[in-house]
């Protein structure tokens, strides 16, 4: 799958998750509805590239995990969750000895 998504549509938010889709990752609509619905753009540092398909560096030596890693989370656990529940993404702390 290709890293980035160079689409010319004015929700480029919207365009990443049809690009996710198009390569088989996003598989259900609900999931894809709920993506399209929060902008990663909002928890990326100004003038990062929030839209491609790789883990970013978000300060604080800290990361925010690649799109296609919240998709099939989501996936993972869409049976799981009910109308009004919300998934947290917490990371583990586990740096590498």
């Amino acid at each position: 799958m290709e890293r980035y998504w160079a689409g010319n549509s004015i929700n480029k938010n919207k365009g990443m998750v049809e690009h996710l889709q198009r390569y088989g990752v996003i598989q259900s609509m609900k999931v894809a509805e709920i993506m399209e619905t929060v902008d990663r753009a909002l928890f990326v540092p100004d003038g990062s590239p929030a839209y491609e398909d790789s883990p970013m560096q978000i300060g604080f030596n800290a990361t925010i995990s690649a799109p296609h890693m919240h998709a099939t989370c989501l996936q993972l656990l869409e049976k799981n969750l009910q109308p009004g529940m919300h998934a947290l993404d917490v990371g583990s702390g586990v740096f590498p000895v």
